[in-house]
């Protein structure tokens, strides 16, 4: 399987790179879906998949099946969609114009998350060429909207349930990679996210700041408010009853965060990460219970007034703010914004919740026999047990599939991937094996 990686190196790298030619920002709108659509279509009906395209009220669905009307089913979810790349100055070579330097393949959405589509494809045309036929069902879901909290995606999965759950499906979700020590990971879940965008204002038109004698500042009160959100010292959410919905953690969850830190190098962490100190001074198996098990709440981005060159003495008529809050277990989007909205009421902030998007956490477990079938197929690929995670802090849709089939999550990034950052990358070696490792997932499952 190696040799069949290394001689096909060059025609994998090439459909990679067609894709990610393909600026998917979904988020900036744009009319590049079809140029995507069309790719994917390209890549797998060469590999004899059925491919359908789903419209919705957003942009549209690729799928693609291989039905061999055998009993088990692999699943893999997928989104050709990328987060946008500024700022593009920071980018080393065009974010929208992949290249290879010293063995690292460089451009926006290499790692999240074009690179492991063209990696899982690659694996099925690895069993293809060399055992003749797929010994399972294989099928892909590849949405375009990942990047904006899939906000069509469960309209999708509720119309298409026949299709995405039947036949003994377990489901490949779509990141993953090395950690800092290179060791391979594991992620059963993801936390949940509430993203939303808030809003003050004051006067009709930009005033000259002389005014700021007499009239409120809208950036003052938006600043105030959310600085009413957490507390800097202990970092708690001041969110009245925000905790309250949240579960104990099971004894399996903090089995799996002990075993974790048995590995953990939180030096090399900030050091990657280019700070100081973690907050509140945490370490070890501390620090890891809160990365994992306690919900956030963070500013992503706030503007207001004059943001060009120079000077300009204005008060500004609006300010606005981009918040994201990423949930654990037991917590629900309308919950955490009905919450956000009584706490800005009862703090007397006028603030407008403009808009709002995500989804709840969701986990597969950890006694899960898929856990252990893919535990022992990376220890045999790559010589060493991965590291298995109860969940990823990060977010996606994964609770629309994780409560009917077992779903886990590996893939073709490593710890300096630069996932969502400029300077986006993948190994060329990591690539080449991920290929590998799910052409033996797929052996190993037909004959679990």
């Amino acid at each position: 399987m190696d040799n069949f990686a290394e001689s096909n190196l060059d025609n994998a790298l090439e459909d990679l790179f067609k894709l990610t030619r393909i600026p998917t920002v979904t988020a900036k709108g744009g009319d590049y879906s079809s140029k995507a659509l069309t790719e994917l279509n390209r890549i797998f009906s060469k590999l004899h998949f059925e491919c359908f395209i789903t419209e919705t009220k957003g942009e549209p669905v690729f799928t693609a099946v291989l039905q061999n009307n055998k009993p088990k089913t692999l699943l893999f979810y997928d989104h050709y969609d990328v987060q946008p790349a500024e700022p593009f100055d920071q980018w080393t070579s065009p974010p929208f114009d992949p290249e290879i330097r010293e063995g690292k393949i460089y451009g926006r959405g290499v790692a999240d998350n074009k690179g492991n589509i063209i990696a899982r494809a690659y694996a099925v045309k690895m069993i293809q060429e060399l055992r003749g036929e797929l010994p399972i069902n294989v099928k892909f879901v590849i949405e375009g909207e990942e990047e904006v909290s899939s906000p069509n995606l469960k309209e999708f999965v509720d119309s298409h349930h026949d299709f995405l759950f039947s036949n003994q499906t377990s489901c490949i979700w779509e990141f993953g990679g090395t950690n800092a020590l290179g060791m391979q990971e594991i992620w059963a879940g993801v936390k949940g996210i509430c993203y939303a965008q808030v809003k003050t204002t004051g006067p009709k038109r930009d005033l000259h700041s002389a005014y700021g004698a007499i009239i409120e500042n809208p950036a003052n009160h938006l600043v105030a408010a959310l600085a009413s959100l957490r507390n800097d010292q202990t970092d708690e959410i001041l969110i009245k009853n925000y905790y309250d919905p949240i579960i104990t953690p099971s004894e399996e969850t903090l089995q799996a965060i002990s075993k974790v830190n048995e590995v953990f190098d939180e030096d090399k962490l900030k050091e990657q990460l280019g700070v100081k100190k973690f907050i509140g001074e945490l370490h070890g198996e501390e620090l890891l219970k809160k990365y994992y098990l306690k919900p956030t709440c963070t500013i992503c981005g706030i503007w207001s007034g004059w943001q060009g060159e120079g000077g300009k003495t204005v008060l500004p008529a609006d300010s606005h703010a981009k918040l994201d809050f990423r949930l654990v277990p037991n917590q629900t989007l309308n919950d955490v914004i009905q919450k956000l909205r009584d706490h800005f009421k009862k703090n007397n902030f006028n603030v407008e919740i403009e808009w709002f998007e995500g989804y709840p956490a969701a986990f597969t477990s950890l006694s899960d026999p898929f856990v252990g079938l893919l535990k022992d197929t990376m220890t045999e690929v790559y010589g060493h047990e991965p590291i298995i995670h109860p969940w990823s802090p990060a977010s996606g849709p994964l609770y629309l599939f994780a409560n009917y089939i077992p779903v886990l999550s590996i893939g073709v990034a490593h710890a300096e991937s630069h996932g969502h950052a400029p300077n986006e990358n993948i190994n060329v070696e990591d690539f080449k094996q991920g290929q590998v490792c799910l052409a033996r997932l797929i052996e190993r499952l037909a004959e679990s």
